[in-house]
């Protein structure tokens, strides 16, 4: 976890009193991981972590699960009925007015609203102000060290490889008179994935024709397309280095299987990799002037390219997801469609940039990942698509 002295130096600047960390039973993840929950310990009752903005921070916890606090230093407090646990909590915040939790007002970023209603609603009833974490948990958690940012460019460096021995091996089959179907190309990048030392969450998406026009589709033996010349694939495959804290690497590519694309489905693209260019732009120009960025306005910024072109009902997800060790993170997402998100990005933090068009015969999605510096972004995910694979050129 990050260090306490630096999480309470963000409490102090952002001018809370603290950080309550609340579980049970596993619904609050962002705690688990804050707080750095002991790992041999069974925890099937509420428990609490106080992190005060200065002092030493606290548990809270039910009596028959103390035990694997047992010499480890901290400072552990136990109740036994509701009423203690009450008490115990009032206890702990002693003077706090304002604090941190995981919750979103509204719902507007569900990410971190891990908090139910009752326990923000018991909280407040005890005379504090609660707000969002949201910023807290990228802090926390969303910002990658320089070793995860080295671990993400071996990852990205070899997604790009293995993206382009699957479009080789599509060429190779096609060739020979084959059809591979969707389920072998995700054998195909799943083989090389370990080969490589990569791990992944999900096999990759291989869509073929209308099925590039899901976005989140998932080929099955029983529904998948096989590909034949002519045809139009996309391929989507994330993944990170079987290491220690390691993070995501995640990129889109298309490819048509033929000696040059039509027009229809080159007009689609040169859109959707414009609106992808105008975010990195936007977000690059932004910060080069010392200004800040936030998620909703980069997604207004691709959005909007895409909806000039007349194409701003067939995109229907938002622009760009929050990389971190999970392939979708919790710091800062780019949307304002499915969500408002206000955070803003920060140095450290990833994320994937990855606008859209999809339609009923086939989709197009371009994706690369952006890293924030300070004062400046860079694109890790390199090369970046400027046209249509074509599968059996001349």
């Amino acid at each position: 976890m990050t260090n306490l002295v630096e999480i309470q130096q963000a409490l102090q600047q952002a001018g809370l009193d603290g950080w309550l960390l609340f579980d049970f039973r596993g619904m609050n993840p962002i705690a688990r991981q804050v707080a750095a929950l002991p790992e041999e310990g069974v925890f099937s009752r509420r428990w609490v972590y106080w992190i005060p903005a200065r002092g030493k921070a606290t548990w809270l916890v039910h009596r028959i699960e103390a035990g694997p606090f047992t010499g480890s230093g901290a400072r552990v407090y136990t109740y036994v009925t509701w009423q203690e646990l009450t008490r115990g909590i009032q206890d702990l915040l002693g003077h706090a007015q304002r604090i941190a939790m995981e919750f979103s007002p509204g719902g507007a970023i569900p990410y971190v609203a891990r908090v139910d209603a009752g326990t923000i609603d018991l909280i407040r009833s005890l005379g504090v102000e609660v707000v969002s974490s949201a910023d807290l948990v990228q802090w926390v958690q969303a910002r990658w060290t320089p070793a995860q940012l080295a671990q993400h460019r071996v990852a990205a460096r070899l997604l790009d490889q293995i993206k382009d021995e699957c479009f080789a091996w599509m060429t190779a089959e096609l060739r020979a008179g084959r059809s591979p179907g969707e389920v072998e190309g995700q054998q195909f990048v799943m083989r090389r994935f370990a080969e490589e030392g990569l791990i992944t969450d999900h096999p990759p998406i291989v869509g073929i024709n209308a099925h590039s026009g899901d976005p989140h589709y998932a080929p099955t033996a029983q529904r998948q397309f096989f590909l034949k010349p002519g045809d139009f694939v996309l391929l989507d495959l994330w993944a990170k280095l079987d290491q220690p804290g390691a993070v995501f690497a995640d990129i889109t590519w298309v490819a048509f299987a033929g000696a040059e694309a039509p027009a229809a489905q080159r007009q689609v693209f040169d859109i959707v990799a414009g609106a992808r260019d105008a975010a990195v732009q936007f977000i690059q120009q932004r910060l080069a002037a010392g200004q800040g960025v936030q998620g909703f306005e980069v997604d207004d910024a691709a959005r909007a390219v895409i909806q000039q072109a007349g194409y701003g009902g067939a995109f229907f997800h938002r622009t760009g997801h929050s990389i971190d060790t999970n392939g979708h993170g919790n710091g800062v997402n780019m949307d304002n469609l499915e969500t408002h998100d206000e955070r803003k990005l920060i140095p450290g933090v990833g994320f994937s940039i990855e606008p859209g068009i999809y339609l009923a015969d086939f989709g197009v999605r371009s994706e690369i990942n952006m890293i924030v510096g300070d004062g400046f972004a860079e694109v890790t995910t390199q090369p970046v698509q400027k046209a249509i694979v074509s599968l059996l050129a001349e």
